[in-house]
Formats: structure tokens, sequence, C-alpha cells
């Protein structure tokens, strides 16, 4: 296997995994997320917390078994891009609080793009 592949394996299952820690973590503990949907005006905030969790979890577990990896890569950046428009409304803050957001915003942008990267892999 060359030594790309063996980054490239290294990199989705590292993934797989931390969106199916990430998911686990969110049902165990949903009730601080579904306070701060509702605090964001987010509908239904309890089944958006489950259904975040569930659907991590999936993609997760979809990602580490190698299933429609370009897919699943893709399914997983439009998730993060609609979690983080979701809750962190920056333009809606201003000060510390604003500098915070954005950073957070930055960080998974990031995420976004080795995401895509990974979807563009020919797997």
């Amino acid at each position: 296997m060359a030594e790309t592949s063996v980054l490239a394996l290294a990199g989705r299952i590292l993934v797989g995994l931390l969106f199916v820690v990430i998911g686990a973590r969110l049902l165990l503990a949903r009730h601080p997320v579904v306070g701060l949907l509702a605090a964001k005006k987010i509908p239904l905030p309890l089944f958006v917390a489950s259904a975040g969790g569930l659907i991590e979890i999936g993609l997760g577990v979809a990602a580490v078994m190698d299933l429609a990896p370009r897919f699943v890569f893709l399914a997983m950046a439009l998730f993060v891009i609609a979690a983080t428009a979701m809750v962190h409304d920056f333009w809606t803050l201003a000060g510390q609080a604003r500098v915070q957001e954005v950073n957070h915003v930055l960080v998974h942008g990031l995420v976004v793009g080795g995401l895509l990267v990974m979807a563009a892999y020919p797997w």
C-alpha cells in the first residue's frame, strides 16, 4: 500500500471514529445542547440534538467501514456547515463573544475543508 493510501486510511478511520465519539457525547449529554438550541430559537431542539447525534454516529460508522466515502465525507461537510450556521451565529454578537464565535466558525471551516479533500480522494 502506498504511503498516501496509508495516510488516507488513517485519516478516514480517525475522522470516522471522532464523529462517532462526538455523536455519542451529544446523545449522552444532550440537555445542555438542547438548552443552547432553544435559546437560539431552533425549532424542536430535543429532536434536532438527538438527530444530530445519530447522524454523526451513522456517518462516522460509515466512514470507518468505508461505505460510500465520497458521499459520507460530503455529508459530513454539509452537516458541519449546517450545525455551525445554527449554533455559531456570530453576526448577532459583539465584543469578545463575537470573536469567540468567529474563531469557532474558522475552525469549523478548516474541518469542512479537510472533509472536502477527503471527499475528493480517489477511494
